[in-house]
């Protein structure tokens, strides 16, 4: 996931780019990105198994603005080292490529990527088209329609993204939530995110992990009573751990389908549970869930640091005041000889706060560090959130606040969360669109 300046809006044609793209490191998650200026070429590498195929797509790619035809290939091995070298935007993938392995090959490269996947049929065939989209292709379209469809298609399938990850089999993204100090909001804004999040994504998609082990407050945010926790669940764990026995610890928030591992509901149980089995239960909700959102204490330790290391993004939550601004900068300092820059996202909550007369871009300046969200100040709404234990986002979805974590969400997810359809992002071959009708999609 790369993010800069500026919150791209979800319906731009063309993804920016960050300034290096092989900074990425392997299978990290590729969702829509952002540089400080204007849009760059969306990147596109082209897979064929027939000169055939090349002659009718090659062409149209070279002709399009705001499309950087990368490179073309012709098996699977090359394409594979292409792609975690250059990490593009879209392939263009033959239904042949890999033969009857083709989409394997797709499922693969979706859940290590997470990229877009055009295929090309050599005719039409409602039955490999299925294949192919269950698989994970964000669309297919047969060689016969390629001059008529393919430019107005691959600007949809942009427009789109990544698709969020369905099968148990692909690995999913834990999303650490760090807040500077106590009080700048981290547990609210981490448990607002997962639920947007599972709300708008098939339904056990989203975990919700609450790592503050002595003063945990997700269940109440979410008006859960938790009979099952973390502490329980280290009193019964013996070293092994599947997820079928994780899976009841985990309760249900029913409002969203989001699945929630709650803290210790005493402090003292906080000791039960260790480092090992945090990373134990990481690892198995991984291979479950797309999303794994984890809140933390702003206190460093061993369970903490676990999540961290096993992190595929750190969100470091910071506000606008002074004391916020100097604990931020020790953790970025700290963080980045730590973890890889690309990892580290810094969110400012209560954006809108002039208390101090500190501003975001004077954060950015001291930091040295681009604002990836900025979450809106709404006092009376995060006040009767809390107290009804109605997640904001379910309660006033159209309320600024909500929109800022829609907006965050959808950057995690790389695909719209909370944003109302258009023709624009429902759009599709009209082929697509005969499947998804098939498939029970529309």
């Amino acid at each position: 996931m790369a993010w800069g300046a500026s919150v791209r809006q979800v319906a731009l044609p063309v993804e920016c780019r960050p300034p290096h793209p092989k900074e990425a490191r392997k299978g990290a998650q590729r969702t829509a990105t952002f540089t400080e200026g204007c849009a760059m070429p969306a990147r596109v590498v082209l897979a064929i198994h027939h000169e055939q195929e090349q002659l009718a797509v090659a062409p149209i790619l070279t002709k399009m603005p705001g499309i950087d035809l990368v490179a073309t290939v012709t098996s699977p091995g090359e394409l594979e080292q292409l792609i975690a070298q250059q990490l593009p935007d879209l392939v263009i993938l033959s239904s042949e490529l890999a033969g009857g392995a083709t989409a394997g090959l797709i499922e693969r490269l979706v859940a290590r990527y997470r990229l877009a996947v055009l295929v090309l049929l050599p005719a039409e065939d409602l039955r490999t088209a299925r294949r192919f989209l269950k698989a994970g292709a964000a669309d297919v379209l047969p060689l016969s329609s390629v001059a008529d469809e393919l430019p107005e298609l691959i600007q949809t399938v942009l427009r789109q993204g990544a698709p969020a990850l369905r099968s148990p089999l692909q690995v999913g993204r834990i999303i650490v939530f760090y807040g500077t100090k106590g009080g700048v909001g981290t547990s609210l804004l981490a448990t607002n995110v997962a639920v947007a999040l599972a709300r708008y994504l098939p339904p056990e998609s989203v975990c919700l992990v609450d790592l503050d082990l002595q003063f945990g407050a997700t269940p109440m945010l979410l008006n859960l009573q938790p009979k099952m926790n973390l502490a329980t669940l280290a009193q019964r764990f013996q070293g092994e751990l599947d997820f079928e026995m994780l899976r009841s610890f985990l309760l249900l928030h029913s409002e969203s389908n989001l699945r929630v591992l709650a803290a210790p509901s005493r402090p003292e149980l906080a000791e039960l549970v260790t480092t090992y089995l945090i990373e134990r239960v990481l690892q198995v909700l991984k291979n479950h869930f797309a999303f794994i959102i984890v809140d933390t204490p702003n206190l460093l330790q061993d369970t903490t640091l676990a999540a961290l290391d096993a992190a595929d993004h750190i969100l470091i939550v910071t506000a606008l005041d002074l004391l916020a601004i100097r604990n931020a900068e020790i953790v970025l300092t700290m963080f980045q000889k730590l973890y890889p820059a690309e990892r580290l996202r810094l969110v400012l909550n209560r954006s809108n706060t002039r208390f101090g007369g500190l501003t975001p871009e004077q954060v950015e300046e001291h930091l040295r560090m681009t604002i990836a969200a900025r979450i809106p100040s709404d006092g009376q709404l995060a006040v009767t959130s809390i107290n009804e234990g109605v997640p904001f986002v379910l309660q006033a979805p159209d309320a600024p606040i909500s929109q800022a974590i829609f907006q965050l969400a959808s950057l995690i997810a790389g695909q719209p969360i909370g944003l109302r359809e258009t023709a624009e992002t429902t759009g599709g071959s009209l082929f697509r669109r005969l499947v998804g009708y098939l498939l029970g999609e529309e």
